[in-house]
């Protein structure tokens, strides 16, 4: 208990304020969690026996990987005239797969499809595994998904995923609704998978039921991973009640289920 109490003495007055006026963080002061900035670093502390050497060297593969970054990049300009994002939990996504070596990955919520194409890439440099992804189209902007996005809704004519490049595209399969009504049945179809994802809908109900329900189907060793973790509580919650610490990554979470 007193190591409690010292970590919110220890809280700066704008962190405080900020636990007042999002109580839902102090949960996040409650449970073990090991905040991280770089990729490499955050995989080691996620996948043990793995050295820093070895997630460095991953890393690089998929840096060095021209053809996959001019392909993302010659579509993005095409329909959003920019360049493509990339952010530090694409790679721990890459090496994830790369290490894992995953048959099944799950993951809910695509949009442009980023994402997707990394997890693609990496199985298919891993030469295995299928990716099943779960998306409800962004026609219009989506509370507590797409609204806080750059752009808040899918590019006029395009369907979720269409950034993916067609030589990843066999290893995929996409289907369109609510991850509510579609993961149980996924999970009839796949009932043991060695990697969820989720990165749909970030309200607490939506997030909890995906956690709950993917870890009883995920094998042991695999791995649950979630962005945006501190939009609810959800993550949290669903650690401390697992009895489980998590990795951090800029706000994508990582957890290993034991073997």
């Amino acid at each position: 208990m007193n190591s409690y109490i010292k970590r919110f003495c220890d809280l700066s007055l704008t962190r405080l304020w900020d636990l007042i006026t999002h109580p839902w963080k102090v949960t996040r002061l409650l449970i073990p969690v090991r905040d991280f900035t770089s990729s490499a670093d955050a995989l080691v502390a996620t996948l043990p026996g793995l050295t820093i050497e070895q997630a460095k060297v991953c890393l690089l593969d998929f840096l060095r990987n021209e053809i996959f970054f001019v392909s993302l990049d010659r579509e993005m300009i095409e329909k959003r005239q920019r360049r493509v994002d990339y952010y530090k939990y694409d790679e721990f996504l890459y090496m994830a797969v790369r290490f894992v070596k995953p048959q099944v990955v799950i993951e809910t919520g695509v949009f442009d499809g980023k994402s997707s194409a990394v997890i693609l890439q990496a199985l298919n440099d891993n030469d295995r595994g299928v990716l099943i992804s779960v998306d409800l189209p962004a026609t219009e902007t989506i509370q507590g998904s797409t609204h806080r996005m750059r752009e808040t809704t899918l590019p006029m004519g395009c369907e979720p995923g269409w950034l993916i490049p067609n030589y990843l595209k066999a290893r995929h399969r996409l289907f369109f609704g609510e991850s509510k009504d579609l993961i149980p049945k996924l999970f009839q179809e796949y009932p043991r998978i060695d990697i969820f994802f989720h990165d749909s809908l970030h309200t607490f109900e939506c997030q909890f039921f995906e956690y709950t329900t993917a870890w009883t189907h995920l094998s042991g060793g695999g791995l649950l991973l979630s962005d945006d973790i501190f939009w609810s509580a959800a993550f949290t919650k669903f650690c401390r009640n697992n009895k489980r610490s998590f990795v951090s990554l800029e706000g994508f979470g990582a957890l290993r289920k034991p073997l």
